[in-house]
């Protein structure tokens, strides 16, 4: 079998995906290189795991502000590689708030009414809102 594939690295880390990269195993294990890698990616909640032929992949719907591990095996037809596996941890960042959705009433010429609900609080407490009004037609019914 071949060795544990080299140089794992994570690049582009955002608060929703990482790009992972790694090099080939330095040992196919005689002749037959690696046909495909193993990855499994883990938050301590939740374990995907899929295969792949690139030495690159792109990881998406992360959750932000969570720890990450991803194990890179290196497997061909003369089985998987070692254990341990190639290992590399990361953590996504926190994210801006993101709002889910929004409504705004004028209840008078200065009153206005604003329901907002979030999607994400982006991994930190909202602890103020801005609201900006750039124009407001009044209808007095």
């Amino acid at each position: 079998p071949p060795t544990v594939p080299q140089l794992v690295m994570s690049s582009e880390v955002g608060p929703f995906s990482a790009t992972i990269s790694w090099s080939p195993p330095s040992d196919y294990g005689g002749t037959v290189q690696p046909l495909k890698y193993s990855i499994n990616i883990t938050n301590n909640t939740v374990t995907l795991s899929f295969t792949t032929s690139d030495v690159t992949t792109l990881l998406q719907y992360l959750q932000h502000s969570t720890l990450y591990i991803v194990t890179v095996v290196a497997e061909n037809d003369l089985g998987l590689g070692p254990s341990p596996p190639a290992v590399i941890n990361f953590t996504t960042p926190d994210s801006v708030p993101i709002i889910e959705s929004e409504s705004v009433e004028a209840l008078s010429l200065t009153i206005l009414s604003v329901d907002i609900v979030l999607l994400t609080d982006g991994g930190q407490n909202v602890t103020s809102y801005t609201v900006l009004v750039t124009s407001v037609n009044y209808t007095n019914e």
